[in-house]
């Protein structure tokens, strides 16, 4: 098992970015974001950061995060 190689505070970051990955709905953070301004945004050799900033609906963006669960997951004493 490749997590028992790693030191324990490893394994703690794992399970409080796991808290956090928890905290975010999926399929509403997908919905934030205008997938056709973000394709133009990241076409060809660069990315146009103003354009992928722009193409995220920052509201439902944020609808998408539970507070609560990342307050959860950021004050939980590690073990």
């Amino acid at each position: 098992m490749t997590l028992a190689l790693l030191p324990l505070a490893s394994l703690s970051f794992a399970q409080d970015l796991g808290k956090l990955v928890e905290a975010v709905d999926k399929e509403k953070a997908v919905d934030s974001v205008d997938t056709d301004k973000m394709t133009d945004a990241v076409s060809g050799d660069n990315i146009d950061y103003k354009k992928a900033y722009d193409a995220v609906d920052m509201e439902k963006a944020a609808d998408s995060v539970d507070v609560d669960k990342v307050k959860e997951a950021i004050s939980s004493p590690s073990e």
